[in-house]
């Protein structure tokens, strides 16, 4: 999970929404969970609202379509990251909105939700908080811990399911490709080729769970990252660190 900067919609579909949460605010609250229901599956709201929303996701979304929770390829639902269950008034509210791929979205954290004894979500929202600082990938192993004290990273990592079945290895697989593409890179701005920098950037930037990627830019200036990157290959760290390619990153 990474942070993801939230955009504004255009005009036109921001009133749509607007007018569908207007919709129901006027409707009895009695009815509204199963009025919302109809509404989210209203076959105007999916043309008009729903497919320009998902679309308005995905170009935020790290790599190509990548789920906002665990990372995973080509997320392809939009979830709401306060259940209609729990707040019908937010179904059509964009904040709430969030890219997720089926498993996270139904699987996983379906309607779950707790509040964080305040005024907000125990569950990280990537859009509003930097997720590095509730939790912790390593890189090798690719498991998520929480960080020390975090009752979110704890949560976000139940709920989402972050370190079920073959997720860690995927990520521990993504971290060798990205190794893997660091070179590269650099042995193609050794020989002044340009394209193949640019491919390899291209690949680090779209791989699957391309938290691993943003994972190891962050730990890379980290206190820590002598320890961490020891058991790497030289020059990885380095690399991590190099000027040109983390401006590439906005890093």
């Amino acid at each position: 999970m990474i942070r993801i900067v939230r955009p504004r919609l255009p005009t036109e579909l921001e009133a749509s929404l607007l007018a569908l949460t207007q919709e129901m605010a006027d409707t009895p609250v009695p009815k509204r969970d199963k009025h919302t229901e109809r509404m989210w599956k209203r076959e105007s709201v999916r043309r008009d609202v729903y497919r320009p929303v998902r679309e308005a996701l995905e170009d935020m979304a790290p790599g190509i379509d990548c789920c906002m929770y665990c990372g995973n390829h080509m997320a392809d639902t939009v979830d709401h990251f306060v259940p209609k269950s729990h707040c019908a008034l937010r179904t059509f509210h964009w904040p709430n909105l969030l890219l997720a791929c089926s498993t996270c979205n139904t699987r996983f954290k379906g309607d779950k939700h707790r509040g964080d004894g305040l005024v907000g979500s125990l569950l990280i929202d990537p859009t509003r908080e930097d997720p590095f600082e509730h939790l912790d990938l390593g890189l090798a192993s690719g498991v998520y811990r929480p960080v020390e004290g975090s009752p979110k990273g704890e949560w976000t990592i139940e709920v989402c399911g972050l370190n079920k079945g073959k997720r860690p290895r995927v990520r521990a697989e993504a971290w060798l490709n990205l190794a893997d593409d660091l070179r590269g890179w650099a042995q193609a701005r050794a020989a002044g080729d340009v394209r193949n920098m640019r491919r390899k950037i291209y690949r680090m930037r779209t791989q699957p769970f391309a938290d691993v990627c943003y994972a190891a830019l962050h730990k890379a200036v980290s206190e820590e990252a002598s320890r961490i990157f020891a058991a790497e290959e030289p020059g990885v760290l380095d690399l991590l660190r190099d000027d040109e390619l983390r401006a590439t990153f906005q890093m």
